[in-house]
């Protein structure tokens, strides 16, 4: 297997910063970083990470193409287009959609997913409700990732039991999920906050090592996690 070489698609911006910080400290080698402005290539790229816009989506594609890389695709706002495109990259190189990184909410989608399959039994199921912060800046209400907890017990539950999404924007950076269980005299939350993105990049860098080791194909990340973790890099 080639030399670990990556190339950040977005290395200017707060996401494609920090991943080039991390390769340095980790010392796994930066062989292309691409802005709006330029594309510098310093190595042959094995895996292109592109946190960068869905427009620069085209020039991606090309490159991983012409490069053989691999892609770890992580822009939060997934077209139909661009899933269609992703998804024709795959049939030749391995495509990661990794539209949130979040090793924290890949465990509360489990967390919720475990409660919804032991209380089928009980004989008065949980309301369930979802509350959802960001700063400002977040586009998206509710969010991509409040949406993913409630669809978890949606698909489990009857309708009278899916609760509320409610959205919060104001705040510190980055973000709060809650999820809440409620039954008569008592009440179960499972809550994931998020000051930065240290973790975030940690579980990028780990995608990216592991992403050589898989078929070419489109995987979504949160089946590449439950490859990684539960079972072993």
């Amino acid at each position: 297997m080639p030399d670990l070489v990556v190339g950040v698609v977005g290395a200017t911006g707060r996401l494609g910063s920090a991943v080039r910080a991390e390769c340095a400290r980790q010392g796994v080698q930066v062989g292309l970083a691409a802005s709006r402005t330029e594309w510098r290539a310093t190595g042959r790229v094995s895996v292109l990470v592109d946190a960068s816009a869905p427009d620069a989506l085209p020039a991606t594609v090309k490159y991983c193409e012409q490069v053989g890389a691999a892609l770890i695709y992580c822009v939060s706002r997934v077209t139909d287009e661009s899933r269609r495109q992703l998804a024709e990259l795959g049939d030749r190189t391995t495509v990661i959609l990794a539209d949130n990184l979040s090793v924290g909410h890949w465990l509360q989608v489990n967390l919720v997913r475990t409660v919804a399959n032991l209380v089928r039994s009980f004989r008065q199921q949980p309301q369930m409700a979802v509350r959802e912060r960001h700063p400002v800046t977040k586009k998206d209400s509710p969010s991509a990732s409040a949406r993913a907890l409630a669809d978890v017990w949606a698909a489990t539950c009857p309708p009278e039991l899916r609760g509320a999404t409610t959205s919060q924007r104001g705040g510190p950076p980055v973000s709060d999920h809650e999820v809440t269980f409620d039954l008569p005299g008592m009440s179960l939350s499972i809550k994931h906050s998020v000051t930065d993105l240290h973790m975030a990049v940690i579980g990028l860098l780990d995608l990216v090592r592991h992403v050589r080791q898989l078929s070419p194909g489109l995987y979504p990340v949160f089946d590449v996690y439950s490859r990684m973790y539960r079972h072993g890099t």
